[in-house]
């Protein structure tokens, strides 16, 4: 018997939460170093899971297959299940094997009705399609039950629309209703701190009062984390990714990307939103008015630390921390005398873009004037809905798409002069023009706006003037004390 299941018999509260996303669960390899970075915890802690990767968007093809009748979507259902019961094979013993592969099995003989129905009938509904692409976290919720098992560790697998996430309602890119779920999920966290074993939740998705399921979104495990540790009154909750934590830009776009290791909320909040993927923008709803601090740690390298994301600013230096980038941006333009300062339009264009969930990125008004910021697809169906509104102070709606936006975050930046100054000088060298620029949503963060075709080289040159200047300078300065062959470096 494990030393770490005798701890658990003492059944101690659970202090740390622990995420593993897709990227963390690719195979059999990935899900047993999942495992054990578990059973290498000190404390007692809970574990969600998101599907294992690549499973969501094979569920979703599946769906359409059914969906259109004409295609099989037999094929994709049978390889999904190979694909999870491949992986219980090569980590199970015999035995146990048995019992996930009943367990497995039975939850694809669920699928597989769910998809011939569909099939049948030609129809669905958002929650039909929420309730099959939901078993892609069933599955890998069972998945690392079974495992937690075989290594020494009791489990138990939480499904979450079955434990008080009830949610705003039906369909996908949906909130939990946070009153509703600190009622009904007290008896859960006392189940579970009565027991002795690693409670195992499903990410991704909830269900509606009359229990029809409903997502959070794509990579919404994260929100279900946060909810969870919420609901447990965690003081951690550690997300592991593929990647170290946050960066002072995407790798992608500049290799030479450092590591940020403490991060506010607002500013981690900030990035997250305005395109850094390391973390679901809906994470921080949950643990608004929580002590819990989060951490990101690469699951590969568990033991060093990630990016610790704490309550309190940490102001850098160099003021700003990093440059997050949208290339997706467009701007709705809405003109008309008065139009920014009649009292009401704003509000009236918010509830009305709204009720059919269109999300506003942000606004920036003039009295002639309001410019919505939006995803490319969002502005395209807000300007439909406000031509069909008919409203007579709008006199002129025109839409820009091919835009950028980039977000520059550091605490201190409404504070402390000449940082607006820098970032203009810095453009304006490589002839670059702003579109728009607002510092004042923000205490944390700088907005730009750009062509697109400027994107990529606006964040190198502000990347390189705040975090490669000096290394550049190290490198290519001689130092006069030295002698003429060295350099300082």
């Amino acid at each position: 018997m494990s030393k770490q299941f005798l701890r658990y018999q003492a059944k101690p509260k659970i202090t740390r939460v622990l995420k593993f996303g897709g990227s963390c669960l690719k195979d059999s390899s990935s899900i047993h170093q999942a495992a054990l970075i578990v059973k290498e915890q000190k404390e007692r802690v809970a574990v969600v899971v998101s599907a294992v990767q690549g499973v969501t968007d094979l569920l979703l093809d599946a769906y359409h297959r059914a969906l259109e009748q004409g295609k099989n979507y037999q094929g994709t259902l049978h390889y999904l299940r190979q694909k999870h019961l491949i992986i219980a094979s090569e980590l199970l013993a015999l035995k146990r094997f048995g019992l996930a592969s009943e367990k497995l099995s039975g939850f694809f003989a669920d699928l597989d009705r769910l998809l011939k129905g569909i099939n049948l009938v030609g129809e669905t509904s958002p929650s039909l399609k929420a309730r099959v692409l939901s078993y892609g976290e069933r599955l890998s919720a069972s998945l690392m039950s079974f495992v937690l098992e075989e290594i020494g560790l009791k489990s138990r697998v939480y499904e979450s629309d079955r434990i008080g996430l009830i949610v705003d309602r039906p369909g996908d890119e949906v909130s939990v209703n946070l009153e509703k779920f600190d009622r009904n999920f007290p008896s859960i966290s006392k189940e579970i701190e009565g027991g002795s074993f690693i409670p195992v939740f499903t990410g991704y998705f909830g269900c509606a009062e009359n229990g029809q399921v409903a997502l959070f979104g794509r990579n919404g495990s994260d929100y279900s984390a946060a909810i969870i540790a919420r609901g447990l009154k965690a003081e951690v909750l550690i997300t592991y990714k593929d990647v170290n934590g946050f960066l002072t830009a995407d790798p992608a776009l500049i290799p030479q990307a450092k590591l940020i290791p403490v991060l506010s909320r607002d500013e981690a909040a900030e990035l997250s939103y305005f395109g850094a993927k390391v973390l679901h923008p809906k994470i921080w709803d949950p643990i608004s008015d929580r002590k819990i601090t989060l951490e990101i740690r690469n699951y590969e390298q568990p033991k060093i630390s990630g990016t610790i994301i704490t309550l309190k600013s940490v102001r850098s230096e160099k003021i700003i921390k990093s440059f997050s980038i949208n290339r997706n941006i467009s701007v709705l333009r809405i003109e008309g005398p008065g139009v920014g300062y009649k009292p009401g339009i704003i509000g009236l264009i918010g509830s009305k873009l709204s009720e059919k969930d269109v999300n506003i990125l942000s606004v920036l008004t003039s009295q002639t004037c309001i410019n919505l910021i939006l995803t490319k697809t969002s502005a395209e169906k807000a300007y439909q809905i406000l031509i069909e509104l008919k409203e007579p102070t709008f006199k002129k709606l025109t839409l820009e798409h091919n835009l950028a936006l980039i977000a520059c975050v550091g605490a201190g930046l409404r504070e402390t002069p000449g940082v607006a100054e820098k970032i203009f000088s810095v453009l304006a060298r490589e002839k670059i023009n702003l579109e728009f620029f607002s510092s004042g949503a923000s205490e944390v963060a700088i907005y730009l706006i750009v062509k697109n075709q400027d994107a990529l080289k606006s964040i190198q040159i502000l990347h390189r003037a705040y975090f490669e200047v000096e290394r550049l300078e190290r490198t290519e300065k001689p130092n006069k004390e030295a002698s003429d062959d060295n350099f300082v470096v």
